[in-house]
């Protein structure tokens, strides 16, 4: 025979929750949480990115020597307008997930349509970068990942709230 006092489920469950040790915050849950710090890691990578777009296309002058092509301010004009889109989507990803971490209301929501965005954009990328001859295996690689990882965190984000 025993003395100890019988725990019931709902009581164990409670006093799991409040000594749970996770760093992920309350209302978001580890895989969220961690696909929130996956879509701000992101798009700061993508804004580094496209910051580095526009500053080759404003500088693309300066590759020729001595005699330019004639339509060398042409040339600039799609790549800075990119690289603006590129930065826009960026910024609006990882203010989006830092909104998210601060239980922003509707955050989640424009978050996750935001990473939706940016798989869709990546995978578009992997394909043209296999297709148009050189093909590049090396950034198609690394935009199958970033589709990945988007893709996953769109689905968390916008998966409903539990």
């Amino acid at each position: 025979m025993t003395s100890r006092r019988t725990i019931s489920a709902a009581s164990s469950a409670v006093a799991r929750r409040r000594g749970s040790h996770s760093l992920a915050p309350e209302h978001l849950g580890d895989a969220t949480a961690a696909a929130t710090v996956a879509v701000v890691v992101g798009g700061i990578a993508l804004v580094i990115t496209a910051i580095g777009m526009i500053a080759m296309a404003l500088t693309i002058g300066a590759r020729y020597d001595g005699d330019p092509p004639p339509n060398l301010g042409g040339m600039a004009i799609l790549p800075v307008a990119l690289g603006i889109l590129a930065l826009l989507l960026g910024g609006g990803l990882a203010a989006g997930g830092v909104a998210v971490l601060a239980e922003v209301r509707r955050a989640r929501l424009a978050t996750g349509i935001l990473a939706a965005v940016a798989a869709a954009l990546s995978a578009i990328g992997t394909v043209l970068a296999m297709v148009n001859p050189p093909s590049d295996p090396v950034l198609a690689i690394a935009l199958t990942v970033a589709t990945l990882v988007f893709g996953v965190s769109a689905l968390l984000l916008l998966r409903p709230r539990r």
